[in-house]
């Protein structure tokens, strides 16, 4: 017998249109079933990037999951029926995230409806290191008119820094320009990677020796993402004239539960290989500084927790 069927819907390597436009001109009498990301089919996205979107709204916060993930959430959280290898094919992405969001608005009690909020402290920084650290930040933004090294998330300025070590030894095995680029950048900003090293240590000391990379911001507002390239959990700490209480990294705790990690003045460690997003506040009016200590050579740490630290209902 001849080949029918041909079901690539779960092979996560075979996703873009053009392969599967080949595959059907190719293979005219098999059926060809394959989840397609690239580029998006109509309604599969909403905003292009994570800076684009919204990130008070729900389905924002769902956009970063892959279609497969909605597809679990769909199974294990509202019990809908698994996919069966039998049969026509899943549906795709948007229609997914629509059921998704209709089980929401009915769990919820309406759209609109946000998940339960909770909330966690992160540690203190002593006020000698913060004062050091508003600074030198302060220094910093005044040293780059414009610095946007991450454009998919909205921020009025983005830079990341390289230890020295990871910048060092990229260089050697590639010996590529981006590596240099790397090591003059921590160069200029040395002064800065110090200050956010004495704070950091004055709350974990050896992750203090050991982070890979720190990511300097300026106003940074809302953007849902995950972290791909984290090996482990970092540390988040933001500084400036916004409200306390206002500007905390929100991160999905579960399906149904999100919590806002206090960072102002303080040190939070949470794990961004959950989705994450900064909390609402006057980014017209105040600014928010932040810096996130984090890791991505070593050792792959099992992801386990979302927030590290007491968390408190609200």
């Amino acid at each position: 017998p001849s080949l029918q069927r041909l079901d690539l819907t779960f092979n996560k390597k075979l996703f873009t249109q053009s392969l599967a436009d080949l595959l059907t001109s190719s293979l005219p009498t098999v059926a060809i079933y394959m989840t397609v990301t690239s580029p998006p089919p109509p309604g599969a996205y909403v905003g292009d990037s994570p800076g684009e979107r919204d990130a008070t709204l729900l389905r924002s916060q769902l956009e970063p999951f892959t279609t497969l993930q909605l597809r679990h959430r769909l199974v294990e959280t509202f019990g809908h029926a698994s996919y069966s290898n039998y049969g026509a094919p899943p549906v795709g992405r948007a229609e997914v995230m629509t059921r998704l969001l209709e089980e929401y608005e009915l769990v919820l009690g309406g759209a609109g409806k946000e998940r339960k909020l909770v909330r966690s402290l992160g540690t203190p920084v002593p006020l000698s290191e913060l004062d050091t650290l508003e600074r030198e930040l302060e220094a910093w933004s005044l040293r780059y008119d414009k610095f946007q090294e991450r454009p998919m998330i909205r921020a009025a300025k983005y830079m990341i820094l390289r230890s020295p070590n990871e910048a060092e030894e990229k260089m050697i095995q590639l010996g590529s320009r981006r590596a240099h680029s790397a090591i003059r950048k921590y160069q200029q900003n040395l002064s800065l990677w110090a200050a956010a090293k004495a704070a950091m240590a004055t709350v974990d000391i050896r992750f203090a020796n050991s982070f890979t990379g720190l990511a300097i911001t300026k106003n940074f507002v809302g953007s849902p993402h995950i972290d791909t390239t984290n090996i482990g959990p970092f540390y988040g700490l933001s500084l400036g004239n916004f409200k306390d209480g206002t500007g905390g990294v929100r991160v999905e705790l579960d399906a149904m539960t999100v919590c806002e990690v206090n960072t102002k003045n303080r040190l939070g460690k949470i794990d961004g290989r959950f989705v994450h997003f900064v909390a609402p506040y006057d980014v017209d009016e105040t600014t928010r500084y932040s810096l996130i200590f984090y890791l991505t050579e070593g050792e792959v740490q099992v992801k386990g927790r979302a927030v590290f630290g007491d968390i408190v209902e609200y």
